[in-house]
């Protein structure tokens, strides 16, 4: 069941796990890892805090860079070892980008089910403030 909460009059709180379609049109603001807060302005920031958590995992680490050149879509790898195939890559970690160049459904459906289900990172406590 979809838990969505409203932490105040200008702010919704959406599960990471949930249909990105509900994403389109939403600014995000935060992502929450439990009760921890780490302030955004983009989708860009909400894809990179959280896969750089999930990289900061030695197990996942490593998972990510085998996934590196393996993970793509019809154009580009989401996953590289360099920038240079990418039109709008984001430094994970030393040699490890990740592509970037989609809109708010795309950029989460691609992180949550091609990179972090394949990884086997728990995304249940994740969570995404959104400004109403």
């Amino acid at each position: 069941m979809m838990e969505v909460k409203q932490t105040n009059q200008y702010e919704r709180v959406l599960p990471l796990a949930v249909n990105p379609h509900l994403f389109i049109g939403k600014k995000p603001v935060a992502v929450l890892f439990g009760e921890e807060r780490i302030s955004t302005k983009s989708w860009r920031e909400v894809y990179t805090v959280i896969l750089k958590r999930c990289n900061s995992d030695p197990k996942h680490h490593e998972t990510l860079m085998y996934l590196r050149g393996k993970v793509s879509g019809r154009e580009r790898f989401f996953l590289a070892d360099n920038p240079d195939s990418m039109t709008r890559p984001v430094q994970i970690d030393d040699a490890l980008y990740g592509e970037t160049h989609y809109g708010a459904q795309t950029l989460m459906h691609i992180l949550v089910n091609r990179i972090l289900a394949p990884v086997r990172f728990d995304c249940s406590k994740i969570r995404v403030v959104l400004k109403n």
